[in-house]
């Protein structure tokens, strides 16, 4: 009687939880997941500025000499793999944003489907418990054989055992719901999520495998640059107190340009003249270079098929989610059907539970038989949570392959 009582204060109204707190759970992984976002975002927005300050002072036999200036480098496959970085931030963030509701909602159906399976074990107990004292008496009176009072005997350590497992499923339940914050009993109600129309392009499977296939053709093109001259062009300028140095470049990676300032150095004295060598003087370059390695033509040829296989794989993965997706809309649709039919077998179990108790009050049926109309009760409302279970784990998988949200409806 004890454990049906504490079983019955985790059922009560005012200690129970439901869908809208699980609803509103949020893990620490979402932090974690937002500043990974964060530094990604930062990371791209410096990253595409592609500049390089610097800064250098230095003493050299007794003289002082300084220099500042930057470089800037703009790299085609770096600037998209930055991209791709947040876009993938991006889908890690709203996947920990789902998982914290999934779990908590998973452990609420959890702990209302073991509360129903531990309360309608123990109404199994109760009426094994009398059908022995039953045959007991019978027995006295040689109605029946030991052997029959043997086999209601093992019944009840049946009901037992499974009054202990029960419990066992329902601690272990309640652990899992306190994981989210979610104190006492399960509430006993479900909701209904809204499932919007996704195009199999959002999924984050096919997002992967497009980033994939990105990053696969930018690096298919800068071997293909690779192949070409490498071009830089420079200017620089030797004054009495200063030096200016710049220049412009193109290479496999992309263009690029730098420019500094900095000390003169010492130049060699003109004996005619008195003054420096070189000094307040222009000088112009230009340069082309192809470096052709022995691997060059059979590597670009490696990283082409590499890239096919990246767009194979990307037209596989929109295949495949379009598929899935019909499958999982379609598994939410069957589950949100089989919760409403498993409610109204309920609404029958309790009516039947109803009618055996008016019987008891006329003596036309037994207390076994109300005990195991109430089991019978409970063990319809595991099921409907059992269902509740089903349903979430279906609208949960469209969600992650629709890269969508939970929205009650």
């Amino acid at each position: 009687m004890k454990r049906l009582w504490t079983i019955l204060l985790l059922l009560s109204p005012g200690l129970a939880f439901g869908p809208g707190e699980a609803l509103r759970y949020q893990g620490p992984e979402v932090e974690t997941a937002r500043a990974a976002l964060e530094a990604a975002r930062a990371r791209a927005g410096l990253g595409s500025l592609g500049l390089t300050p610097n800064l250098e002072a230095a003493r050299n036999d007794g003289t002082n000499s300084w220099s500042a200036g930057a470089s800037w480098q703009y790299s085609f496959t770096a600037q998209s793999d930055l991209r791709l970085a947040v876009g993938r931030a991006e889908r890690q963030f709203r996947q920990a944003q789902r998982d914290g509701p999934k779990n908590a909602l998973q452990a609420h159906a959890g702990l209302w489907l073991a509360q129903g399976r531990a309360a309608g074990a123990q109404k199994r107990l109760e009426a094994a418990r009398a059908r022995l004292q039953a045959a007991d008496q019978r027995l006295g009176l040689g109605a029946i054989t030991p052997s029959q009072r043997e086999e209601v005997g093992l019944a009840l350590r049946q009901a037992e055992l499974g009054v202990r497992q029960a419990e066992n499923g329902l601690r272990a339940a309640q652990a899992e719901a306190a994981r989210y914050g979610l104190q006492g009993g399960a509430e006993a109600r479900t909701v209904r999520f809204r499932l919007l129309e996704a195009a199999p392009e959002r999924s984050p499977a096919v997002q992967e495998a497009q980033a994939a296939l990105v990053q696969a053709q930018a690096r298919l093109d800068e071997a293909g640059r690779a192949l070409i001259p490498q071009l830089n062009a420079g200017a620089s300028y030797v004054g009495r107190d200063l030096q200016l140095q710049s220049g412009l470049s193109w290479n496999a990676q992309g263009p690029g340009a730098n420019v500094s300032v900095g000390s003169a150095p010492s130049l060699p004295t003109s004996p005619v003249t008195g003054q420096a060598i070189g000094q307040d003087q222009w000088k112009l370059s230009f340069g082309a270079r192809l470096t052709l390695p022995l691997e060059a033509i059979p590597g670009l040829s490696q990283v082409q098929a590499e890239r096919d296989a990246a767009g194979l794989r990307a037209q596989r993965a929109l295949e495949d989610a379009r598929l899935r997706l019909t499958q999982t809309r379609n598994d939410a649709a069957l589950g949100l059907e089989s919760l409403d039919l498993n409610r109204q077998r309920l609404e029958l179990a309790r009516r039947q539970q109803t009618l055996v108790e008016a019987r008891v009050q006329t003596g036309a049926a037994s207390a076994v038989e109300l005990l195991e109309a109430q089991a019978g009760a409970l063990e319809a409302e595991a099921t409907v949570a059992q269902a509740w279970q089903t349903y979430l784990t279906a609208v949960s998988a469209y969600l992650d392959l629709s890269d969508g949200e939970w929205s009650v409806e």
